[in-house]
């Protein structure tokens, strides 16, 4: 974990690839110890470093009054890495809106949701997995990208690519980023996280100030 207190403030994280092995139950420490303290928490996940994120986040919000306020992906610099994706997730304890209720709807206002969905994994390349999105962009105005466990990597970086990649015709920006949790197929009493990422046609959206100086810290 990268941590300089002379540049982040308490109640801000960020966690690299070196970290992606790190335990779940430790970073969700961190965050309720700063949500504690501060009210709310940022925190930033890097390329491999996503998974753990998304994971110690729906672990916090599941045990605890943690709620997801803001979420952003994007694309960043870094001078070991080079470019790469990246989340931003801001928390707070009191809940400004029901993001599971909003995916809810959007699916609701889907015209085919299945055909709209595209399910990432690592049975698939990225390169099978652009192209299939941007043929159902070709004829759909929203999809949905959907992974879970470690595949949440591979989604964003899909998602970056449609919306950041300038390879759609179409201005293609994330409307909705949901974070969940879903059983596990081959124990059901365990719980991985999950994340869809909705995307829509004509659209633009940009990450907060905030956000953006988190990125650059």
């Amino acid at each position: 974990m990268y941590r300089n207190e002379s540049r982040i403030k308490r109640q801000d994280y960020s966690y690299w690839p070196s970290d992606a092995s790190s335990k779940t139950t430790d970073v969700v420490e961190e965050l309720i110890s700063g949500i504690m303290e501060a009210g709310e928490v940022d925190i930033v996940g890097i390329k491999d470093g996503i998974f753990l994120v998304c994971s110690a986040i729906n672990m916090a919000t599941e045990i605890a009054k943690v709620y997801v306020d803001d979420i952003c992906i994007t694309n960043i610099e870094v001078p070991v890495l080079g470019k790469t994706s990246a989340i931003s997730v801001h928390l707070t304890q009191k809940q400004a809106g029901d993001y599971a209720a909003l995916a809810e709807q959007e699916e609701q206002e889907m015209e085919n949701v299945e055909e709209q969905t595209i399910s990432v994994s690592r049975a698939a390349t990225m390169e099978r997995l652009l192209t299939i999105s941007l043929l159902r962009l070709a004829k759909l105005n929203e999809i949905r990208i959907v992974a879970a466990g470690s595949s949440i990597n591979d989604a964003i970086s899909l998602a970056l690519s449609l919306t950041k990649g300038q390879i759609s015709k179409d201005i293609v920006g994330t409307k909705l980023i949901h974070l969940y949790s879903i059983s596990m197929r081959n124990d059901p009493t365990k719980s991985i996280a999950a994340i869809s990422i909705y995307l829509q046609k004509g659209i633009t959206r940009e990450c907060t100030k905030r956000q953006m100086n988190l990125f650059k810290k």
